[in-house]
C-alpha cells in the first residue's frame, strides 16, 4: 500500500512526527514514504520542533470550581424533553410548599388540556349551538324573581 504526499502531510499535521501516534492501518506506508521521499523528512524536520514543544506542555488539575462547572453542564444535559420543560414551569426548590404544589400543578395538566379541548371542539355532539352572545341574550330573558324569594 502506497501513500499520498498529501495524505503523509495530512497525518503528520493531525498526529505529530512520532509514528507511534499514526493511525496504524496507514503507519507502515507512512513510514516507507518517510524514509524514501526527502520532501517528507523535510516536513518530518519541520514538525518535530512543534511537537517537541507540544510535548513539554503539560495541563494542571481541574480546580473544584471548574470540575463543579462541568458536572453541572453533564447533569443539565440529561433528561427529556418533558422534563426540562417541567423544570423551566416549575423550577426545583427546598421549600417545603414547593415540593407540595409540584405534583399539584402537574396533576392538573391534564385537566387544563381537557377544558382547552372540551372548548374548542363539539366531538360528534349534535344539538343547537348558539353563539356566546345569543346565550348572553338568552341569560338576560330569565326570571330572576323566583331566586330573590
Amino acid at each position: 500500500m502506497t501513500i499520498s504526499s498529501e495524505r503523509f502531510a495530512a497525518i503528520v499535521e493531525a498526529y505529530g512526527t512520532e509514528p507511534a501516534r499514526w493511525p496504524t492501518e496507514e503507519r507502515t506506508a507512512a513510514m516507507v514514504h518517510c524514509a524514501t521521499h526527502p520532501e517528507a523528512q523535510a516536513l518530518v524536520a519541520e514538525f518535530q520542533a512543534l511537537d517537541e514543544m507540544l510535548n513539554q506542555f503539560q495541563v494542571a488539575d481541574l480546580s473544584v470550581l471548574q470540575r463543579n462547572v462541568l458536572n453541572q453542564a453533564a447533569r443539565t444535559s440529561a433528561g427529556n424533553v418533558f422534563d426540562h420543560l417541567l423544570d423551566w414551569l416549575l423550577p426545583h426548590s427546598e421549600r417545603l410548599m414547593a415540593w407540595l404544589w409540584r405534583p399539584a400543578l402537574v396533576a392538573c395538566l391534564p385537566l387544563v388540556c381537557g377544558v382547552l379541548l372540551a372548548d374548542y371542539f363539539s366531538f360528534g355532539i349534535d344539538g343547537v349551538q348558539n353563539s356566546r352572545e345569543e346565550e348572553l341574550y338568552l341569560l338576560s330573558l330569565n326570571d330572576y324573581t323566583e331566586t330573590f324569594e
